[in-house]
């Protein structure tokens, strides 16, 4: 598959704008068999995402841990240095290993590859969608044979294109107060990223995808996921972009220190006009945080890339 391809993604466009950060849905897509992923082209990529002068993230844009794990335990990243990833990756087939290589879209082909799935969900769902786009991402997973990734929520509307190898994904309905608590969620948004509880006892109401080469899922923002790899080395592109702040995550923020006060604030969605205040309130105190440190809301780096697939959503 060439890189520059005119698209990406194909899906029926009233599912996908029906669906879009509302439900989960299956989609396909052109990528599985692209030289792009091969594990030499992915060892090499590892070293350049490890050894960047400027990460997106303080710790780095490499993550990687080794050992059998269930669905409902934290796995530990181990004290190795970043550029070790590479070598996960050499040893892939007889280790526990997942590797996350995250902002690859940084990285030549790999840049064009986001650029084109996003061109490609703009015309699906509407180049309206741009103004409420904060920024987009592209991350690679690397697993090893049986790996199990653990149950965890994002924060970015997600798609996941799996390349290589067979894995099946358990989602479970965000909308599901048993499985998401609300004050699961504002931890989670506020104060631990880790903060999702997987609850055994719900299993029977998630959803099963059996994802292989050439299917993709899409992941709704704060819909409870595990993952577990089949029998081989899994490859599978994360494509995916967060909203402004003040649509989702300072909303959360807002109700978390409300409960921290004694009060029982009502969950998104209940009460639309005391949301809109809730979240301007604390977006407005984010802001004046973000000044204050002369820090900008938004990395040069992720205005640049918003510029330039601005630009060939005009041209396409």
């Amino acid at each position: 598959m060439n890189a520059t391809a005119e698209h990406i993604i194909e899906c029926e466009s009233d599912v996908f704008t029906q669906n879009l950060n509302r439900l989960p849905y299956e989609f396909a897509h052109n990528l599985a068999g692209s030289s792009l992923f091969e594990l030499s082209r992915l060892v090499e990529l590892a070293e350049r995402v490890a050894t960047r002068n400027t990460p997106h993230l303080p710790g780095g844009d490499v993550y990687f841990n080794d050992g059998l794990v269930e669905a409902g335990e934290k796995p530990v990243r181990p004290d190795l240095p970043r550029i070790a990833a590479a070598d996960f990756i050499r040893q892939i087939e007889t280790k526990q290993a997942w590797i996350i290589l995250k902002h690859i879209e940084r990285e030549a082909g790999y840049r064009e590859v986001l650029e084109t799935c996003i061109l490609d969900i703009l015309e699906l769902s509407g180049k309206d969608l741009l103004k409420k786009i904060k920024w987009f991402e592209a991350i690679l997973f690397i697993t090893s044979p049986n790996r199990v990734t653990e149950y965890h929520l994002d924060r970015e509307v997600s798609w996941i294109l799996q390349i290589q190898g067979d894995k099946e994904i358990h989602l479970f309905d965000r909308a599901d107060k048993d499985i998401v608590p609300d004050a699961e969620l504002e931890t989670y948004w506020t104060a631990d990223n880790r903060a999702a509880r997987y609850k055994p006892e719900f299993e029977s109401r998630a959803i099963i995808y059996n994802m292989r080469p050439g299917s993709g899922v899409h992941i709704p923002i704060n819909s409870p996921h595990w993952l577990r790899n089949k029998n081989n080395i899994s490859v599978t592109l994360n494509v995916n972009f967060q909203f402004h702040d003040q649509d989702w995550a300072n909303l959360y923020k807002a109700n978390y220190y409300l409960r921290r006060a004694g009060l029982t604030p009502n969950a998104p969605g209940v009460n639309p006009t005391a949301d809109r205040l809730k979240s301007m309130a604390f977006t407005a105190v984010q802001r004046a945080k973000q000044t204050v440190k002369g820090r900008p809301p938004i990395p040069a780096e992720a205005r640049e890339q918003n510029r330039r697939i601005a630009e060939l959503a005009a041209q396409r």
